[in-house]
């Protein structure tokens, strides 16, 4: 009798166990999907960002300086 209780124990705490491992890697699955969702969002704006920065930067073609009566005006 105390054979087939250690059997049972054994065999629910391996399956116990072996849920846990398919929790677990589920729920890092989802983390590692989410960084890396983040990350591609977040290179696609610095993409869109940077293109945008340089148009902006063509028209002026540099610092633009004035006095204004007061003090120098530097506006990069």
């Amino acid at each position: 009798m105390e054979n087939l209780r250690a059997i049972i124990v054994t065999v629910v705490g391996l399956g116990i166990a072996a849920l846990m491992i398919v929790v677990m890697a589920t729920v890092g699955l989802a983390v590692i999907g989410f960084a890396v969702v983040a990350g591609v969002i977040g290179l696609i704006a610095a993409k869109i960002s940077q293109r945008s920065r340089v148009n902006r930067h063509d028209k002026r073609h540099g610092p633009r300086v004035w006095n204004d009566g007061h003090g120098t005006i530097i506006d990069m």
